[in-house]
C-alpha cells in the first residue's frame, strides 16, 4: 500500500492547465486565494478558506487569484483511500463511501494539523521525519474525510455563489491585491459577475460601495506602514495601490485632514 504523497504549493503565482491525477488528490489552503476548475463540467469556485476533493481521472485547473497564496496538496492512492475510510469508521469491515468531487469549509482542527505539517517538512539531517510525517498526513487526510462525509458540499459556479460568501471572497481578493489595486471591472470579471451584481450585492452586505472598501482598506494599510515601518511616501503609496504620493496625500488629506507626513509625525 503506497503512503500518501504530499507537498506544499508556497509561490507569488500559481497556476496548472487541465489535468488530471491517477490519486485521490485534496487541496488544503494555507493562506491566499484560490480558483479552481472542474473542467469535466466546466464550473468553477474561489477556494478561500475551502479545501476541495478531487477523484482519480477528473480533469481541474487552478490558479492563484492573489499575489501570494499557499496550500497543500495531498495525493492518495485509491487503495490507501479505503484504508483511511476503514480507519475513520473505526471497523475493518466497514467501508464509508469515497468521497466525490466536492469543495468544503476548513475546521478547527485543520490549521493546527498543517503548522505540524510545516514544521515536520523542515529539512533535518539528524532527524528521519517520515514516520512523523506520514502520521500527520494520514490525521489531515482523516480531518477532510470528516468534514466530507458529514457536510454537504459547497461546490457550485462562482456566478451561483451570491450572498456573504461572495462578498467574503471579494474582500479577500482585494486583500490580497491592494498592490494591484484591482478595480470593479476587474472584480466583476474575476468572479464572473456584472457590475451591477456586484456592486448591489457589496452593499447589500457591507452597507459600503466596493470603491468606498478599497479606498477605505488603502487608508488603514498606509496608516499601519506610517506608524510601524520606516517606508517612504513613496513606497508606502505604491505598496497600497496608488501611483504617486500624491494621490495618497490627496486621499489622506479628504479621509484624515492632514497628509501623509503629517499623520507619521502626530
Amino acid at each position: 500500500m503506497r503512503d500518501i504523497y504530499s507537498v506544499f504549493n508556497a509561490n507569488d503565482t500559481y497556476e496548472t492547465s487541465a489535468h488530471a491525477h491517477d490519486a485521490f488528490m485534496l487541496m488544503v489552503p494555507e493562506h491566499g486565494v484560490l480558483r479552481f476548475k472542474d473542467e469535466d463540467s466546466g464550473r468553477s469556485a474561489v477556494l478561500n478558506r475551502q479545501f476541495v476533493c478531487v477523484p482519480p481521472q477528473r480533469s481541474h485547473s487552478s490558479s492563484s487569484l492573489t499575489a501570494r497564496q499557499g496550500h497543500l496538496a495531498l495525493y492518495v492512492d485509491p487503495d490507501y483511500m479505503c484504508y483511511a475510510l476503514r480507519d475513520l469508521a473505526g471497523d475493518a469491515n466497514r467501508l464509508l463511501r469515497a468521497p466525490t468531487l466536492g469543495i468544503w469549509q476548513t475546521s478547527a482542527p485543520l490549521h493546527p494539523l498543517l503548522l505540524a505539517k510545516k514544521a515536520l517538512s523542515q529539512p533535518d539531517p539528524f532527524v528521519d521525519r517520515r514516520r512523523p510525517l506520514a502520521q500527520v498526513d494520514h490525521l489531515l487526510l482523516l480531518e477532510c474525510l470528516t468534514i466530507s462525509l458529514s457536510q454537504p458540499s459547497l461546490q457550485r459556479s462562482c456566478t451561483e455563489r451570491h450572498g456573504a460568501m461572495l462578498v467574503r471572497d471579494v474582500k479577500a481578493y482585494v486583500e490580497g491585491n491592494l498592490e494591484q489595486a484591482p478595480g470593479l471591472d476587474e472584480l466583476a470579471a474575476v468572479f464572473h459577475l456584472s457590475r451591477r451584481h456586484l456592486t448591489r450585492l457589496f452593499a447589500l452586505h457591507t452597507g459600503e460601495t466596493v470603491l468606498a472598501f478599497v479606498q477605505r482598506l488603502r487608508v488603514e494599510r498606509a496608516q499601519t506602514l506610517l506608524r510601524y515601518t520606516r517606508m517612504s511616501v513613496l513606497e508606502i503609496a505604491h505598496s497600497v495601490g496608488y501611483e504617486s504620493p500624491s494621490h495618497l496625500a490627496h486621499v489622506f488629506r479628504r479621509v484624515l485632514g492632514r497628509s501623509p507626513d503629517e499623520w507619521r509625525r502626530g
